[in-house]
């Protein structure tokens, strides 16, 4: 017989299955789109400081959301919760006392921040210690319950508005470029009402004013909680998305100068 070791779940890891569970009771909505970024990526490199293509995306997400709030929501029971600011939650592989673990930076009005302060913000919290989180009253109490009586307790008390409101953004970023080429496909988490999944920028054809040529495009997965957003609302922020993404607005008028048109 084969050997084998038993270990409990990770303490870090049970919040990740119980919003797995979670996410499996929603109606989710799934856009895969490819954004024009050869601009964006002349000026990344041109940068100055750093710029990651996480901390353009996250930047430029912001921007779009501030555009459709209706978006920046979530459900809470027969109610849907609006938030006020653009936080955006992004993953990140924290690297702390040898040890590689998984974890959540929230990114405080990301609309407001340039590229290159998202990467720093994000490049912080990759190598700094673990905050201590140790959650209080409602949210406290019910960590501590048992899975199964968790996770329905969970359920119970997000539909109300002031519980809900507590259980982070409601726009989250996955980046998964970084690991691989092309399409990269995320399962949803819940709370998040809105998901932006990053795939690795590829070389593809494409067609400019008749002619073909190879443009850098970036893949991304979109994921919309249909309880709150419906697809018409959907496409136009999509379509937002693009423009800012094509446009590289979140990184200003770096490093080169724009054509200018005329005789």
């Amino acid at each position: 017989m084969s050997g084998y070791s038993v270990r409990p779940v990770p303490r870090e890891r049970r919040p990740v299955v119980d919003r797995l569970w979670s996410a499996s009771r929603k109606a989710q909505v799934h856009a895969l789109v490819e954004l024009d970024v050869t601009r964006a990526r002349d000026l990344i490199a041109l940068a100055e400081p750093h710029v990651s293509w996480t901390g353009f995306v996250i930047s430029t997400l912001g921007r779009a959301v501030a555009r459709h709030p209706e978006v920046n929501a979530r459900r809470a029971g027969n109610k849907i919760l609006h938030f006020e600011h653009v936080d955006v939650g992004a993953t990140v592989e924290r690297q702390w006392a040898g040890r590689t673990m998984l974890d959540v930076v929230v990114v405080r009005e990301a609309n407001r921040l340039s590229a290159a302060e998202v990467t720093e913000v994000l490049a912080k919290a990759k190598h700094s210690a673990p905050l201590e989180r140790r959650p209080s009253g409602v949210i406290g109490q019910l960590l501590r319950l048992p899975g199964p009586i968790r996770r329905a307790s969970v359920r119970m008390v997000a539909t109300r508005p002031r519980v809900s409101a507590h259980f982070g953004p409601a726009v989250g970023v996955t980046s998964l470029g970084m690991f691989t080429r092309g399409w990269c496909w995320a399962i949803p988490l819940a709370p998040l009402t809105l998901i932006a999944t990053v795939g690795g920028v590829v070389d593809r054809p494409a067609v400019r004013e008749g002619v073909i040529v190879a443009r850098a495009m970036l893949p991304l997965t979109v994921t919309f909680d249909h309880a709150v957003v419906d697809g018409a609302p959907a496409a136009r922020f999509i379509d937002t998305m693009r423009e800012l993404t094509e446009t590289a607005a979140a990184l200003g008028d770096i490093g080169v100068p724009r054509p200018v048109s005329g005789g």
